[in-house]
């Protein structure tokens, strides 16, 4: 007797640039037999590139994508200078990576608060928290965490309150409103949020950060092969210390707020299914 296969279709996957289709075939017992995964988008840029001048493959091949530009970017501009044996100046490279790790931490914060962590924190359910107990729980994962006061948590659920009540959930939107699979309790789901919004206006400081040796974000104009057009702000100190200054407010976060966040979150979904 033949056994029954089911198909099972994700399209799109969500929460990655460039969606993707998932499809799945599972026999009678829920294992999974096959499996395929296929992109749905051809952006073209690789037919845009043929016949161009070498020195444009940056500014094209960003274009790829809306998030991780400066990634295609420097990547194909150090392509162009490989094949051609080019060494870029020390400056150069230590500009370069500047802008490239402030767009690496501004990734990982946006994607754990604004891409992932709604499928684990239940907006709704922060409205029953006590401030109070929410700034003392806040206070297990941070020996000082990340704008805990009372009062300044009183406002988060305020304006959370407001969102809900008005039916505008769709800063927030996923469907999920009260599943029994969530783990934290309302005072976690408090403190997440408190962080999720403050993340906001890190991710924006960050943008500043790279603008300042990279022009522009997203799709920055500072690489050149050979080097970087942005000579003038290394060396002038008003620049390096407006970058120094939004570093070590973002590091703040990520050590205030950022890890003790995941810490909690794996201690309230270490043992789920």
């Amino acid at each position: 007797m033949k056994s029954e296969t089911k198909k099972i279709i994700i399209d799109p996957i969500t929460r990655i640039e460039g969606h993707l289709r998932i499809e799945v075939e599972i026999d009678e017992n829920n294992v999974i037999t096959e499996a395929w995964a296929s992109g749905q988008l051809f952006r073209g840029i690789e037919t845009i590139l043929r016949g161009r001048d070498p020195r444009d493959s940056g500014l094209i091949a960003q274009r790829i994508c809306g998030v991780c530009t400066n990634v295609h970017y420097r990547a194909s501009i150090s392509a162009v200078e490989a094949a051609y044996g080019i060494e870029i100046p020390r400056n150069a490279e230590i500009i370069r990576n500047l802008v490239t790790l402030s767009l690496f931490v501004q990734d990982h914060i946006v994607h754990y608060y604004h891409l992932h962590s709604l499928d684990f924190v239940d907006v709704t359910g922060a409205l029953a928290a006590d401030c109070t107990k929410a700034a003392k729980d806040a206070q297990m994962w941070s020996e000082h965490p990340y704008r805990n006061s009372d009062g300044h948590l009183e406002a988060i659920k305020e304006k959370l309150e407001g969102f809900v009540n008005a039916g505008r959930l769709g800063l927030f939107a996923n469907g999920y409103w009260g599943h029994d699979a969530y783990r934290l309790s309302p005072e976690e789901n408090l403190v997440h949020m408190n962080h999720y919004l403050e993340a906001l206006r890190i991710q924006r400081e960050l943008s500043k950060a790279v603008a300042i040796f990279a022009g522009k974000t997203p799709h920055p104009q500072n690489l050149v092969v050979g080097g970087v057009t942005s000579v003038a702000d290394m060396l002038n100190p008003q620049r390096l210390n407006d970058f120094l200054f939004i570093i070590k407010e973002v590091r703040d976060f990520i050590e205030r707020a950022y890890i003790p966040d995941t810490l909690m979150l794996v201690n309230a979904y270490r043992d789920s299914r």
